[in-house]
């Protein structure tokens, strides 16, 4: 576990050292062990009546009162603790540092917190797992212990507060040294919800233009394929998309980041010649059963209320 920052080394009062054997101690030891770094939170002033009318002003904010923090305020250093203990240079340790936090009384001003790599997700970071990890802890456990923690590109986490780390909570957390999913359940679904939001977002669409590309290049006609494809409905498309992917055992995977992402090319060229040409006949049958629907929809409706009233 890397030092928090490089500060002068102080000589700890009696009261301090006593903190080795403290709750507080022990439990940023337990996590030391584990996968993940800690960092000072030293939460900026907050800037009053923007907007308001009101003459702007700023305010101090306590590291102990926020739910919901910033990665953008969290350090490996503390200017309230270099303010506080000179500027010559050697290595502090985490329990060090809360140590001097406790004997110059500097809570409400800076604290101490813990970030997990196995919560740690976002655009460029993670996977589906660990962005489950972080929203099944949210679910369990809650402020000042545990709270939730957002960055740039979407970096999501949680952040533990060491002085109320419980024992729950951190048999969780030494769970995942040896399995890095909380929930199977939990991550299933997570990577369900990417994979709808991944199929809208973007690969209905290269699934339906790789679709457009074989059929037109069977028929030798762009237009006839547009609209094959195109009269498709949603449903129908996505339940082609699944079968394909199914039979030809290409999944969802994730790459560096939650989001989930597979090859649509190599789906569609899964279906045949053959199959292609029977989607020209599916659309032709569904564009002929639309236009008889006005012309026989008077004539079904007497034979409907007939049958109703016989049964």
């Amino acid at each position: 576990m890397a030092n928090l920052s490089t500060l002068s080394r102080p000589v700890l009062s009696s009261q301090a050292l006593m903190l080795s054997n403290s709750r507080l101690i022990a439990n940023i030891e337990e996590l030391s062990s584990l996968s993940g770094e800690f960092y000072f939170y030293e939460p900026r002033e907050r800037l009053l009546n923007s907007g308001s009318g009101e003459p702007l002003s700023w305010q101090s904010v306590s590291p102990n009162e926020a739910d919901s923090l910033s990665m953008g305020e969290l350090d490996r250093y503390s200017l309230e603790l270099l303010s506080s203990l000179g500027s010559t240079v050697t290595k502090l340790s985490p329990e060090e540092a809360a140590a001097l936090i406790c004997e110059r009384r500097l809570w409400q001003s800076v604290s101490i917190l813990w970030l997990s790599d196995h919560c740690l997700s976002g655009d460029y970071c993670g996977a589906p797992h660990t962005a489950s990890n972080s929203r099944v802890l949210l679910r369990e456990f809650s402020s000042p212990e545990l709270r939730s923690c957002s960055g740039a590109y979407g970096a999501q986490s949680v952040a533990i507060d060491p002085r109320y780390l419980s024992e729950d909570l951190l048999e969780s957390l030494q769970s995942l040294e040896a399995y890095p999913v909380l929930d199977e359940s939990d991550c299933s679904a997570l990577e369900l919800e990417l994979q709808s939001e991944a199929w809208e977002s973007w690969a209905q669409r290269d699934f339906s233009r790789a679709l457009e590309r074989r059929l037109s290049s069977v028929l030798e006609d762009d237009e006839m394929a547009e609209e094959t494809i195109e009269s498709l409905s949603p449903d129908s498309l996505h339940a082609l998309f699944c079968a394909l992917a199914e039979k030809s055992s290409i999944y969802w995977e994730s790459q560096c980041s939650p989001d989930q992402w597979i090859d649509c090319e190599r789906v569609a060229e899964e279906l045949s010649e053959e199959e292609l040409l029977s989607l020209v006949s599916l659309s032709h049958e569904q564009a002929l059963q639309t236009a008889l629907a006005p012309l026989l929809e008077p004539l079904l409706s007497p034979i409907e209320s007939l049958l109703a009233s016989l049964s």
